[in-house]
């Protein structure tokens, strides 16, 4: 992903905090010297080379500048554009990999902002940092700060999955993943096509709808009924939504896993996350029910195999031709890790983020306090706008139906009644 999308700057990770209040910037500054020298990873370089290699640096300051857009006319639409540019400048991993700052939008609201390389973090990894940087804050502003000391650093869990990559557990791994993908074949969605974008449009589409809390409450309940969580159920349906879009019977879609089965890892910081190809097969009389059921089997076997990177597997095992697997990518967020900052302005500050340029089709669902988030992510270049939306909104309609009635076939959810 470096060599071929850093450009877009697919490998920045951003954590936001908003602080409120009294703010003391040499405490501030003090705390993220001290959050570097708790995790490792904050201060790994990647020296250029044929071979990727991790350089562990001793803890050292931190500069952390301060912006202040305090006299703009805007300062929240300044703040947010120096977060967009932020997220859009890419880090270089080979000199340091993490870029603190600071945006001072008056004298008791800051936006702390922390820019990071993929390589030394992921989602639950940014939940880790939200949470340690807080702590460490107040740790030096003369309260009391409790956090558990990692167990393992990056490169203890680095080594420890080199020795799992070997021998016979390899083997397991690698027939699981051979057995449950041979034969599979990337997502073909019709309404995907090269286009022109027009001069002065972003090249990246962003829709969102949203899941009213009535029937969020309902999904839930779905999910309690087939004892599991909201992520095989909402994947379920976008099974159905992708059936109906392509009358494919067979689909194959990528989703990012904490792989963190270790418990040593609980507090470690890194890239972790592994992409996880998720197949399922059914038929038109397959109702959402049984959909649920099997994508709930699904989930929980890749879960027990999730170690293994999915690049190691053979190249043909998924066919398609151009290598590529994660052209379509489903991912309900807070998954990974439950996130200290997922509401209000922070909610609204990811944003940003979930804007850059990753995958072709990324569809996020996202909870948001009672209510659910649909969101989709797409290439203007590939898709139509109103085609997006109108995507967003068939899942949403979808969820209606299933809530309405989990047993009607696949064949005829889609035009299928809405109590």
């Amino acid at each position: 992903m470096d060599h071929y999308r850093g450009r877009d700057s697919a490998l920045n990770e951003q954590v936001l905090w908003r602080l409120r209040g009294p703010y003391d910037h040499e405490a501030m500054t003090r705390a993220v010297a001290a959050l570097t020298a708790r995790h490792e990873p904050l201060r790994t370089t990647y020296p250029r080379g044929r071979r990727l290699r991790q350089q562990i640096h001793e803890p050292r300051p931190v500069p952390v500048p301060v912006t202040d857009v305090s006299a703009e006319a805007d300062p929240a639409a300044a703040a947010r554009e120096i977060v967009a540019t932020e997220v859009a400048g890419g880090v270089d991993a080979s000199v340091w990999p993490l870029r603190p700052r600071v945006v001072r939008l008056d004298p008791e609201h800051h936006l702390v902002v922390l820019t990071l390389h993929h390589y030394c973090s992921d989602d639950y990894s940014n939940a880790l940092l939200a949470r340690d940087l807080r702590a460490l804050y107040a740790a030096e502003t003369g309260e009391t700060a409790d956090l558990p000391a990692p167990q393992w650093q990056y490169a203890q869990w680095a080594r420890w999955q080199a020795d799992q990559l070997s021998g016979p557990n390899l083997e397991r791994l690698t027939d699981y993943w051979t057995g449950k993908l041979t034969g599979a074949r990337l997502v073909e969605v019709p309404a995907r096509r090269r286009r022109p974008v027009p001069d002065g449009e972003p090249p990246w589409i962003s829709v969102e709808h949203y899941v009213d809390a009535e029937t969020t409450a309902a999904l839930r309940q779905l999910a309690r009924r087939h004892r599991t969580t909201l992520f095989p159920v909402t994947l379920a349906v976008f099974y159905a939504l992708l059936y109906a879009e392509t009358g494919a019977d067979d689909l194959t879609v990528a989703s990012l896993f904490a792989n963190r089965g270790q418990p040593q890892v609980r507090d470690t910081v890194g890239f972790f996350a592994s992409m996880v190809l998720l197949r399922e097969r059914f038929t038109p009389e397959t109702t959402l029910s049984e959909l649920i059921a099997q994508a709930r089997t699904t989930v929980m076997d890749a879960m027990r195999h999730q170690d293994l990177p999915h690049q190691l597997l053979p190249p043909d095992t998924v066919a398609g031709g151009t290598g590529r697997t994660d052209d379509v990518l489903f991912q309900l967020l807070g998954s990974l890790m439950t996130r200290a900052d997922m509401a209000g302005e922070e909610l609204d500050d990811m944003e940003v983020q979930l804007e850059r340029r990753r995958f072709a089709l990324e569809f996020v669902v996202v909870p948001q306090g009672d209510q659910l988030s649909a969101l989709l992510l797409c290439s203007r270049a590939e898709f139509d706008p109103l085609w997006a939306d109108t995507f967003v909104r068939d899942y949403v309609t979808l969820v209606r139906r299933a809530v309405a009635d989990a047993d009607v076939p696949l064949a005829r959810l889609r035009g299928a009644p809405v109590t």
